[in-house]
């Protein structure tokens, strides 16, 4: 059972109720020096047709592609060693003259819409809109801030997000994504897009 609030109380419930108004959560993606994994997010949500800006090729990592330290494959550029052999489609490298295809060359790649983030947000609105009722409450009855309010309300979203990164399911990949993923998950690859969801508390 809630207890009635004093009047210092509630003083501190408008403080805390009047600092919300000036705040917000975000949940999502924030890049901070991963704008590759910003581009893969956005091409999925959306869907995009990618052609090359310089050149004739898009690189298209296998299996055997290294991982670089942001949790995604390598780009070509930074791989020793790497060539196209003549008259194939590939960029490989050679370990005693064995091949070790990292590349397919290809003229464009297009993605279809995996609009994930919409969606999470589609099939879980009024169960944000409860929350907030409810941590309103919170403030006004059991100590809460306006902070953790939002926080609270954050790490519910981002869970949300990642649950629907790994049950998407279609458009399904590509089969040659697959050969390479050994999965047929179109978001998830390497794990990294679903490690990199967070929430941030935004305004003054």
């Amino acid at each position: 059972m809630r207890h009635r609030v004093s009047s210092n109380g509630w003083d501190r419930v408008i403080a805390e109720l009047e600092s919300l108004n000036h705040k917000y959560v975000a949940i999502g993606f924030f890049g901070e020096g991963n704008d590759r994994l910003l581009t893969i997010v956005r091409a999925n949500e959306f869907g995009c047709t990618i052609v090359p800006k310089n050149g004739q090729w898009l690189t298209i990592p296998t299996k055997d592609t290294p991982m670089g330290s942001d949790g995604l494959p390598m780009p070509a550029k930074e791989i020793p060693g790497l060539f196209r052999p003549k008259g194939k489609k590939i960029l490989a490298v050679s370990d005693g003259g064995k091949l070790t295809v990292m590349y397919y060359l290809v003229k464009k790649v297009t993605i279809p819409a995996r609009p994930f983030i919409r969606t999470t947000v589609a099939n879980n609105f009024t169960k944000y809109q409860q929350m907030v009722r409810e941590g309103i409450d919170h403030i006004a009855f059991d100590g809460w801030s306006a902070d953790d309010m939002l926080n609270w309300l954050g790490a519910r979203a981002a869970h949300d997000l990642m649950q629907t990164i790994t049950g998407w399911k279609k458009p399904a990949n590509a089969p040659a994504t697959i050969a390479r993923k050994g999965s047929t998950h179109p978001l998830e690859d390497t794990g990294a897009m679903r490690r990199s969801v967070t929430w941030k508390i935004m305004g003054d």
